[in-house]
C-alpha cells in the first residue's frame, strides 16, 4: 500500500469513526465534490504526517511492539497532530515552501535515536526557519 492509499485509508477510518451514529433512525451519504478550500490547506499537514511516518517506518518504529502498530496508526495519529504543529508556524507553508521542504528534509535525515513528539524540535521545523526562507 503507497503512501496516498494509507492517507486516504486513515483519513476515511477518521471520517467514518467521527460519522458514525444509529443507522435505523438517519441515513448518511457522503458525496465527493469539488477540493475545498480546507482540502487543499490540509495537504502540507498530510505532508508532514506522511513525512514523519515515513521516517517512523525506516527507523523500525511501526510494528508490534513499537510505537506504532501500522503506518494506519501512524498517519491517524500524525494527521491528527500536524494541523496544530503547522499552526504554530505563523505561516502558511505553500507560501514559504522553500522553508517547508527544508523542514521535510530535516525530518527525513533525522537520526532514529532522536525522538520527534513535535516537528518544532528540529531547528529547521520552527517558525523563524520555515516562515523567512527565501525562494532560490
Amino acid at each position: 500500500m503507497n503512501r496516498l492509499e494509507l492517507i486516504a485509508t486513515s483519513a476515511v477510518l477518521l471520517l467514518a469513526s467521527a460519522c458514525a451514529h444509529d443507522s435505523s433512525t438517519s441515513t448518511t451519504t457522503v458525496t465527493a465534490g469539488p477540493p475545498s478550500p480546507s482540502r487543499s490547506s490540509d495537504e502540507p499537514a498530510m505532508r508532514l504526517a506522511d513525512e514523519i511516518c515515513g521516517r517512523e517506518a525506516a527507523c523500525n518504529h511501526i510494528g508490534a511492539g513499537e510505537r506504532y502498530r501500522s503506518e494506519e496508526a501512524c498517519m491517524a495519529e500524525q494527521g491528527a497532530l500536524a494541523p496544530s504543529q503547522l499552526a504554530r508556524w505563523g505561516c502558511v507553508p505553500t507560501r514559504t515552501q522553500a522553508g517547508f521542504e527544508e523542514c521535510l528534509a530535516a525530518v527525513r535525515s533525522e537520526r532514529c535515536e532522536t525522538p520527534l513528539p513535535r516537528v518544532d524540535v528540529l531547528v529547521a521545523c520552527r517558525s523563524t526557519p520555515v516562515c523567512e526562507a527565501k525562494h532560490p
